[in-house]
């Protein structure tokens, strides 16, 4: 039902969490305006969807009525329903290995790739989001439902009223001030709300990944299985086409995101971590140095969209606060981690899911509010664990494939939760964060990957593997970390 005498309140930012949160408020009665600096369609990455993610919006269609997004929870609803929205299929993750030199191969017993499925057809597939349609596509969805747009526009002053409770905001594009009731700032790395509200940025948490990333959208790039076959390998047992997945090209401390879209695009990012003391390749001399890499790129032409590579500074950020009077922020804003275990659309979606529930009700709870930024807190140190480790662990594939099982095993139990629950109340925290056993279980898998790392002893990976089958031992449903698999995970998905 919608609350009586609805709230005034400005969402800042019209990427796909800023938008779907506006779109489910002003559906429940609330007053919103969206505000953003720009305008659609933009390039933006942040493009491969996950399990959890798509858990996750099926039950906010389905709690608020928002029939319309439901073609974005599988990529064959997407492509029969949604064909002018850009999408691609990810049946799973895939990583190939490479060293210098190296043309593209395989091995009978996979020394040199790792397959994990995520969904057991194409239909059911998780999918890729061509950004800069669906962030369109769902700020048109907000617009249509009522919710008031500025785009092209800046708040150049904002000051929050104590007696009144509300926030007094002026846009670039406007003479006079509005009240706003509350904030909810979903504007990623522009960090609105906390410059507005003078963070003290020397007191900002860090977080141990320590990543940047080079990257662009292409045409013509070749799949890499046509690629193997032409080579003459044999890739009868991949449990799905490599291509039709986040596929991951690893190197010993850099590795190459490959997403493909149905309209031809290819996003391509080079990641680079920056805690090792080693050279890192540039983007032309990663094509000279990785042959297998360059003959992906034999045709290949920038998007029109990117007529040049993007590059980021360190991807890694924190905030000091994720909330203030009158204000709180969705995740994507509080922080970002890295690109490696897709964790972005489903971290924001998670966001969207417990401030909606907050916001929907007759009086907003500081309390609640509070503890949803707390819990954003702990997750963000959860999630940089699980990425941090394989990095430490990237110039070894059997330690950096045993200790990807940790990612797989929190986001399987995580997903087996929500499916159990009817409705949201009672929630696990997204990965299980609040799992005691599960955060424990993470914490040693990072120490023991750090200990690894810091020795260098990649002899013996059959031991770190043990250790990681008994840490997960008491989640594993799905018999992860198995050498029986031979790094092929057919059967992993919930749905």
């Amino acid at each position: 039902m919608p609350v009586v005498n609805g709230r005034k309140i400005l969402v800042i930012g019209s990427g796909f969490s800023g938008s779907i949160v506006a779109a489910i408020l002003r559906k429940h009665g609330h007053h919103i305006t969206l505000i953003d600096k720009s305008s659609h369609p933009r390039f933006a990455i942040g493009e491969s969807s996950t399990p959890t993610a798509s858990l996750i919006l099926q039950t906010l269609i389905k709690q608020y009525d928002l029939q319309d997004l439901m073609p974005l929870t599988r990529y064959g609803l997407w492509s029969e329903n949604l064909p002018e929205v850009g999408v691609g299929a990810k049946r799973g993750f895939s990583y190939f290995f490479h060293a210098p030199g190296d043309l593209p191969e395989t091995t009978m017993g996979h020394e040199g790739e790792l397959l994990v499925a995520a969904s057991r057809t194409q239909a059911m597939a998780d999918t890729h989001w061509y950004r800069q349609d669906v962030d369109r596509f769902l700020f048109d969805y907000a617009v249509r439902l009522g919710v008031t747009s500025i785009c092209n526009s800046e708040i150049v002053f904002a000051c929050y009223d104590e007696n009144e409770r509300t926030w007094q905001v002026k846009f670039n594009t406007a003479e006079l001030a509005e009240a706003f009731d509350w904030i909810i700032d979903a504007s990623g790395a522009g960090e609105v709300m906390c410059r507005l509200s003078n963070e003290d940025k020397a007191s900002r948490p860090d977080l141990v990944t320590n990543t940047s990333a080079v990257y662009g959208h292409f045409r013509n790039i070749q799949c890499y299985d046509d690629l193997l076959i032409h080579a003459g390998m044999d890739i009868s047992d991949f449990p799905f086409s490599s291509d039709a997945s986040a596929q991951h090209h690893i190197f010993t401390s850099q590795w190459l995101w490959s997403l493909r879209f149905d309209n031809g695009v290819t996003s391509l990012g080079l990641v680079s971590d920056l805690n090792r003391d080693v050279a890192h390749v540039d983007w032309s001399t990663m094509l000279t140095t990785y042959p297998a890499i360059q003959s992906m790129f034999q045709d290949s032409e920038f998007d029109s969209g990117t007529r040049s590579l993007h590059s980021s500074a360190r991807l890694q950020r924190l905030s000091s606060r994720g909330c203030g009077p009158g204000w709180v922020a969705l995740p994507g804003t509080i922080g970002f981690v890295d690109p490696l275990h897709s964790t972005g659309i489903a971290h924001a979606l998670s966001g969207v899911e417990r401030l909606a529930e907050i916001f929907t009700q007759d009086e907003v709870s500081q309390l609640a509010v509070n503890q949803y930024t707390e819990a954003v807190y702990r997750e963000f140190r959860l999630i940089d664990q699980l990425i941090a480790g394989c990095y430490h662990l990237m110039p070894s594939k059997r330690h950096f494939e045993a200790y990807c099982m940790l990612y797989f095993t929190a986001a399987h139990n995580y997903e087996t939760c929500r499916i159990k629950i009817s409705g949201n109340a009672g929630l696990p925290g997204i990965f299980l964060s609040d799992d005691v056993q599960m955060v424990e279980l993470i914490e040693a898998g990072y120490h023991l990957a750090c200990e690894i790392s810091q020795s260098a002893q990649w002899e013996a990976p059959e031991l770190f593997e043990q250790q990681i089958r008994e840490l997960i031992g008491p989640f594993d449903q799905i018999g992860l970390c198995n050498p029986n698999a031979r790094s092929m995970y057919s059967y992993t998905a919930n749905l």
